[in-house]
């Protein structure tokens, strides 16, 4: 797993506001320290050089989850076997 950032606080909407060092893809899906997913990336914005990105909560209780850091599992490469 790789730290992508940490979740600064939660919006309407179990929607989640997180501050990254890492931009991950729209669609990705963030997990806590535990390797449990937390939800998925909805939008990213703010400056480039520190950018902001917005996670859609799947838990019932999303605000647990504020100050805590957020990970994505790196990309798994294509291995193709020999034909």
């Amino acid at each position: 797993m790789r730290k992508i950032g940490e979740v600064l606080h939660i919006g309407p909407n179990n929607r989640a506001i997180a501050k990254v060092e890492d931009l991950p893809k729209i669609g990705a899906t963030i997990f806590d320290i535990k390797k449990k997913p937390i939800g998925i990336v909805l939008d990213i914005f703010g400056p480039v050089k520190s950018p902001y990105i917005e996670i859609e909560v799947k838990d019932q209780n999303p605000k647990k989850i504020v100050g805590s850091p957020i990970y994505v599992m790196p990309k798994t490469k294509n291995l193709r076997g020999k034909r």
